[in-house]
């Protein structure tokens, strides 16, 4: 478990980094991304979605305010088309981010540890709590990247993987993009009210997979 939450660390750091990275330049701010998405709406609607797709796409390797991109998407192009190219912006970036944790964490965890046996537990760690940890990815920032890479590391079947972050990500996408598709320029409750009944309900779900992590750690230790 120790060598899992090393691991889950160093992603962090690194995925945190860009966040930082893109926060202090700006290059991508909301104003920014609210003022790119209405020209590409002017342009044609499916101009909107693909770019919401590469967004989100994006947010693997820089910050993207996911939350955000959702809500515009579902406000320009309506709860069903906002929604699917949300949710298939989300399932592309955790698809991309499996595709790399699998294909180059192990092999570089293999030359840090050298030890066959320490490669397995660290599987085993994470697959106590791999579907509930997709189920719940969306509760914090960097957290879905994170838990995409580590599933990929701790080579987690594909079809378990896309069927426990579809899960997670694909309701969020569509309730969020409803949200922004309730509301008007001189209305925002339904967006704000969204996103305050998606993050609590999200917090919670993690809240009570972190204490059952911890009960189950304390019991394996006993």
């Amino acid at each position: 478990m120790k060598d899992l939450l090393k691991i889950a660390l160093v992603l962090a750091i690194v995925f945190a980094s860009t966040f930082v990275l893109f926060e202090r330049t700006g290059l991508i701010t909301e104003d920014r991304l609210r003022a790119g998405l209405d020209g590409l709406m002017a342009l044609h609607p499916a101009w909107v979605a693909g770019a919401v797709v590469l967004l989100l796409l994006l947010d693997l390797a820089i910050a993207v305010p996911t939350m955000t991109t959702i809500l515009l998407a579902g406000f320009l192009l309506g709860p069903w088309l906002g929604g699917l190219a949300s949710a298939a912006g989300l399932m592309l970036l955790g698809t991309v981010g499996y595709g790399l944790g699998r294909r180059f964490g192990r092999p570089l965890l293999g030359r840090i540890y050298g030890d066959a046996g320490r490669l397995e537990r660290i599987e085993a760690a994470f697959a106590r709590n791999d579907l509930l940890v997709l189920f719940t990815c969306q509760a914090l920032p960097i957290l879905p990247e994170l838990s995409c890479c580590l599933a990929g590391v701790a080579r987690m079947r594909p079809g378990r993987f896309l069927f426990g972050y579809a899960v997670g990500v694909v309701p969020f996408a569509f309730i969020v993009a409803w949200g922004g598709a309730a509301s008007a320029p001189d209305n925002l409750t339904p967006a704000i009210l969204t996103c305050i009944a998606v993050s609590v309900a999200l917090l919670t779900a993690w809240t009570l997979l972190v204490r059952r992590s911890g009960r189950t750690a304390g019991q394996g230790g006993s």
